[in-house]
């Protein structure tokens, strides 16, 4: 397919590194920011603008943008019945609707870095249309970069996007308050790396429900009250504690009844 990435930025520039590779043709780049759009284009052999006037011809246009702009420049885009799909995890296709008759959805669900390449092989990719010919097209696109691609409603995905917070966003902050623990008292945090890669592995067989330990899951209340004390010199840190602690115990109980 003839592809045009609309960003310039992790997510396009991945996907954009992705698709060429899988022998699509980007046409075009188009980006507000001339550094980036034209770094962009000329890794994957693309013309640039960032006129959107000046759009070239495409088979497809994804839309790799900031969530807080997917609506701005819906507004820009005139596309006929051309098909445009946005990467995001939580915005509604709609906001696309302005710009073409034919919208949807391709959001890849992992997390990216421009110097960072992704496999996309194992990435889950989630398709939406607007009719079922544009979701057709979607998922034959994302099945040629990926062999994880689903079909998934609305409100199916905003839940996924949730999940992956707590899965991925929420878990790599408390990795960062870890590693700040251990730093202060002169620790370094490779000591707890094969704890996390163990973790990790286990997850791969099991259910994390499963797999809980530790003095919540234990339910050993003077274990806690040890942490508790611990991080008496830092509120943030204990009522983080004490919320996760919380929850945990009330999941073991649901779980035992």
């Amino acid at each position: 397919m003839k592809i045009s990435i609309i960003g310039a930025g992790n997510v396009a520039t991945n996907l954009a590194l992705a698709l060429k590779k899988a022998g699509h043709e980007i046409v075009q780049v188009y980006n507000r920011s001339d550094d980036a759009g034209k770094e962009l284009a000329h890794t994957v052999a693309a013309s640039f603008t960032s006129n959107a006037a000046d759009l070239l011809d495409a088979d497809v246009y994804l839309v790799a943008v900031k969530d807080d702009v997917i609506a701005e420049i819906a507004e820009h885009l005139k596309l006929a019945d051309k098909i445009v799909a946005h990467t995001s995890g939580t915005n509604s296709k709609d906001l696309l609707a302005t710009a073409s008759s034919a919208y949807g959805i391709f959001y890849p669900l992992q997390t990216m870095k421009k110097n960072s390449k992704v496999d996309f092989k194992s990435v889950p990719l989630l398709v939406e249309g607007s009719d079922d010919a544009t979701v057709a097209t979607l998922e034959a696109l994302a099945k040629t970069i990926s062999q994880n691609v689903h079909r998934v409603d609305e409100e199916q995905r905003k839940w996924i996007h949730v999940a992956a917070v707590f899965a991925n966003n929420f878990t790599n902050h408390l990795y960062s308050v870890s590693e700040s623990i251990l730093l202060g008292q002169g620790l370094p945090f490779d000591i707890l790396k094969p704890l996390i890669y163990r973790s990790i592995e286990n997850l791969q067989q099991n259910s994390p429900a499963e797999l809980q330990t530790g003095p919540a899951a234990r339910g050993d209340m003077q274990t806690i009250e040890k942490h508790l004390m611990l991080l008496g010199d830092d509120i943030r840190l204990q009522k983080i504690y004490e919320i996760l602690t919380q929850s945990i115990i009330a999941s073991a109980t649901q779980n035992h009844k």
